[in-house]
């Protein structure tokens, strides 16, 4: 009796199961489908594929003794969210500049004319997230806001006297020294004086004058750039402007600084230039040294024109 009631009672369960089962499944299938607006764990979105160069030790080490062979210079093709990247253009400037090699002028020119402005317009077409990251007082409008050159220009004094206004420092060295006045002149690394107004930068290149709006923005200060990347779940860095040995590799939210915090940063090395000077400028040494240090030390290395390809394939999409 006990055997014949077990037995009934467990085809009555099965019964039921596949019963509530099958109502369970309907259920589930009329329930409307939500997808996760996480830019990380979500649907990623659009995938920009990129051609990224770095250089690295291959995966086994042949030994310390072999040190120097051992690196190597890789490419590699990725895929990563459009929704996850920014591109940071960092002093593109319009500068009335007396000081440079004319060839690097007409360089720099070309750059932002042929590579970089083409980019930003298709940055803005694909959604693209852009910062614009001057060093320097700029408004909306892209202008420099810095004083005025009556106001500035006494400041420039020679190296017998501390400029007017002193940056604050430390009290060793002395400011005497971190300035290389009065008696400490012969050790400053170059020959106008102490301070010397950058008159000649008249705001952002108006060929890439910003448009502000919800993913288009001038920030340089690295509290508010860490803001925006987080509330925009941004990973990726992609870096243009000059100079690649200076303010795009060592400013606070340039490739140094934002590698260091675990960002994938990258040099767009066809839309920068390097400090050069009439002994490298043939070459471009300066401007090539940049990119293998950014590719050694800090992130990788791509092409402009391949992003910018990339990004007119999902804005055509």
């Amino acid at each position: 009796m006990n055997r014949r009631f077990l037995a009934l009672a467990l085809v009555l369960a099965f019964a039921v199961g596949a019963l509530w089962g099958r109502y369970f499944d309907e259920a589930l299938r009329l329930l409307p489908t939500f997808k996760s607006t996480s830019t990380v764990s979500g649907d990623p979105g659009p995938l920009l594929t990129l051609t990224m160069r770095n250089i690295a030790y291959p995966r086994e080490d042949p030994g310390r003794e072999q040190w120097a062979q051992s690196y190597a210079q890789r490419q590699r093709v990725v895929q990563l969210p459009v929704e996850q990247a920014a591109l940071i253009l960092i002093d593109v400037w319009d500068t009335a500049d007396n000081f440079s090699n004319p060839v690097v002028q007409e360089r720099t020119e070309n750059i932002i004319r042929t590579t970089i402005r083409p980019l930003l317009l298709a940055a803005r077409k694909a959604g693209l997230f852009v910062i614009h990251a001057p060093h320097r007082p700029i408004g909306e409008d892209g202008r420099n806001r810095s004083p005025t050159l009556e106001f500035r220009q006494p400041q420039a004094t020679s190296r017998q006297q501390l400029p007017r206004l002193v940056q604050p420092g430390p009290s060793w060295p002395p400011a005497e020294f971190r300035y290389r006045v009065k008696g400490f002149g012969q050790f400053a690394r170059f020959t106008y004086p102490a301070y010397m107004p950058y008159l000649q930068v008249q705001g952002i290149h108006p060929l890439v004058a910003p448009v502000i709006g919800k993913r288009e923005v001038i920030a340089s200060k690295p509290e508010r750039v860490r803001r925006i990347l987080t509330k925009h779940g941004i990973l990726h860095l992609f870096y243009a402007g000059f100079n690649a040995n200076m303010c795009v590799t060592q400013r606070p939210v340039g490739i140094k600084n934002m590698s260091a915090e675990g960002y994938n940063t990258v040099l767009l090395r066809d839309a920068t230039l390097g400090t050069e000077f009439d002994e490298s400028v043939d070459g471009q040494r300066v401007t090539e040294a940049s990119i293998l240090d950014t590719e050694i030390n800090y992130g990788f290395t791509a092409l402009a024109s391949e992003l910018e390809s990339q990004l007119g394939r999902i804005f055509r999409e």
